[in-house]
């Protein structure tokens, strides 16, 4: 990246800066990729990308992760403003962490973060110039565009037509397919400290620790052990667990997809986000194409938007390969890789939406909790002033501190008194409003917003949606968005997602991101304080700001012990014979 000022803001946005990798790995070619010289032109571009396509896609049989680079090669060069900043930024030498953050960030301009859609007035020149007509139906198109259309429609509706082998041995759906035991890997008995629920409901009467949960007998076709070292409490965590979202199925428009939510089987243990370290695999899993996994490797549970939770409140998981994302072992402390979702997901808030440049001004609510504290941090690398509500509870002050030492510019009571909130506001008018609750707390954001403005919804504690006036919508222009980290990774790849996770990685060894949390031990967990575990995000006490709880599983020491102990075991099972 150029180390050029941040203030130097060019005219159009790079979606995400291939950032530099831990080991030194070179940037991939765009042209490369699609095989085609850099005078190509864009119609040689898109020949290319459709050829590709019929080869590379993952419905033919591709690898999802040369797919996903084919896709960011050609939404770059298919681009003329974002294939000028390719041409000129990809070679550019190292940074440090922050300006090379800044940079990428810089590299946006006005109305850059809105997908590019359908331009009529180019289609119809188009149609000119090549003696096309236009049938009355308005449906005619070539072969190509055709394909084209079809690919772009499948994004967000699932599976369709094509599987693999591999689809249908990981599948869920197809209970009754099994591979054969020569991949299997059986285990000695092994039990773990998990948390559990027996019936969905209120988590704080439902969960409960189970000091003695059974693992299985044997790892599965594909399947990992995973020593898990921590997790974070999240609304999502929670949300699984106090309702079946397989309600959703039987409505529109989910009943109209093939992306249907997975059952839970009951009693099963909570938890859809956390890291842990590999200690035993499946013998195929070494060598899958997709999803590869060896021992001691660190992993992070993958996003998912419809499976069913993999379990991760637990000492050691079972869980497939394919739910899993390796990373570079110690990219970050583990309260951050605990908590990485929420720092991924202030990342995109502000590379996706408003539009942002240096001297904008933002406003979010639940500012004291990790995406909050994420976003603040972040605004004060890129020159983004920050307007940060929290409780109005009895440790305001201390709050505000907290913030205000992380970089907050503003910090306000989130209340009901919207006369006050607007005069405490001046004459700021922020581009981008963060909604973390819904309600009647969102709908007060939206009233603070500048004409165009956005309001973006990542989580609804409330479980409710903001009520936007029809004046600001109609006159205001003022948009709201739903913004969720799972259906973004299934959009963008894993791939993409593990670029950011290193990213974030370098931010925070920089000592650029830091994290307030709360660190609550599972073993030797009594229920009073997984009550306290489950709900300190929610208020604070005289003194005490409100914290996000992250439960402690296990240790890096802890994992390696297990890992000799578990290997000395199999062994004695089949004699010293038996590979390992």
């Amino acid at each position: 990246l150029a180390s050029r000022p941040l203030l130097s803001v060019a005219q159009n946005i790079l979606p995400l800066r291939q950032p530099r990798r831990p080991h030194s790995m070179a940037p991939p070619d765009f042209y490369a990729l699609l095989g085609v010289d850099r005078a190509a032109t864009n119609e040689q571009v898109r020949n290319a990308y459709r050829d590709c396509a019929m080869q590379h896609h993952p419905d033919r049989g591709g690898d999802p992760a040369v797919w996903s680079a084919l896709q960011r090669a050609y939404d770059t060069l298919s681009d003329p403003q974002k294939r000028a900043v390719y041409d000129r930024t990809k070679q550019d030498g190292s940074v440090g962490a922050e300006k090379a953050f800044g940079q990428a960030f810089a590299e946006k301009g006005e109305g850059a973060a809105q997908q590019r859609g359908l331009s009529i007035e180019a289609e119809m020149a188009e149609a000119k110039g090549k003696g096309s007509t236009l049938a009355a139906a308005g449906f005619d198109m070539s072969h190509a565009q055709g394909f084209e259309a079809w690919m772009r429609n499948q994004k967000g509706m699932g599976k369709q037509s094509f599987y693999t082998a591999e689809d249908l041995l990981r599948s869920r759906q197809y209970g009754n397919i099994e591979a054969t035991e020569s991949t299997a890997q059986p285990l000695p008995a092994l039990s773990a400290t998990a948390v559990r629920f027996d019936a969905h409901g209120p988590p704080e009467e439902v969960l409960y620790v189970d000091r003695a949960c059974s693992l299985p007998d044997k790892l599965a076709h594909g399947e990992v052990l995973v020593h898990m070292l921590a997790a974070c409490v999240t609304d999502e965590d929670l949300l699984r667990v106090q309702t079946p979202l397989t309600v959703l199925n039987d409505f529109p428009p989910f009943n109209r997809t093939n992306n249907k939510w997975e059952a839970v089987p009951l009693p099963a243990t909570a938890g859809v986000e956390g890291v842990g370290v590999v200690i035993a695999t499946a013998k195929n899993v070494p060598t899958l194409k997709d999803h590869p996994l060896e021992v001691k490797d660190w992993v992070l549970l993958r996003p998912e938007a419809r499976r069913r939770p993999a379990g991760c409140w637990s000492t050691m998981a079972v869980v497939d390969s394919s739910m899993l994302v390796k990373v570079p072992a110690q990219l970050m402390p583990v309260r951050h890789l605990a908590c990485s979702r929420s720092l991924c997901t202030a990342y995109r808030l502000l590379e996706d939406y408003g539009s942002l440049r240096p001297g904008d001004t933002i406003i979010q609510n639940a500012a004291d909790l990790p995406v909050g504290q994420a976003v603040i941090q972040l605004c004060k690398m890129l020159k983004i002033r920050s307007i940060n509500l929290v409780p109005d509870d009895e440790a305001f002050e201390q709050t505000k501190e907290l913030l205000v030492q992380l970089g907050a510019s503003h910090v306000l009571r989130d209340n009901a008194k919207v006369g006050e909130f607007i005069d405490a506001l001046g004459q700021m008018m922020p581009r981008l409003g963060i909604d973390s609750l819904g309600g009647e707390a969102g709908k007060r954001m939206s009233v603070a917003l500048r004409p165009g403005g956005q309001l973006v919804m990542h989580s609804l504690q409330t479980g409710q949606v903001p009520t936007i006036s029809p004046s600001l919508l109609m006159y205001q222009q003022i948009s709201l968005h739903g913004f969720n980290m799972a259906q973004w990774v299934d959009e963008n790849g894993v791939e993409a997602y593990k670029d950011m996770l290193n990213t974030i990685g370098e931010l925070v060894q920089a000592g650029n991101l830091e994290l307030a949390t709360a660190e609550a031990p599972v073993r030797g967990m009594e229920p009073s304080a997984l009550k306290a575990a489950l709900s300190s995000h929610r208020r604070g006490a005289a003194g005490r700001p409100r914290e996000r709880s992250v439960l402690v599983l296990g240790s890096e020491a802890a994992a390696n012990e297990v890992y000799f102990e578990l290997q000395a075991s199999i062994r004695s099972m089949y004699g010293a014979d038996e590979p390992q």
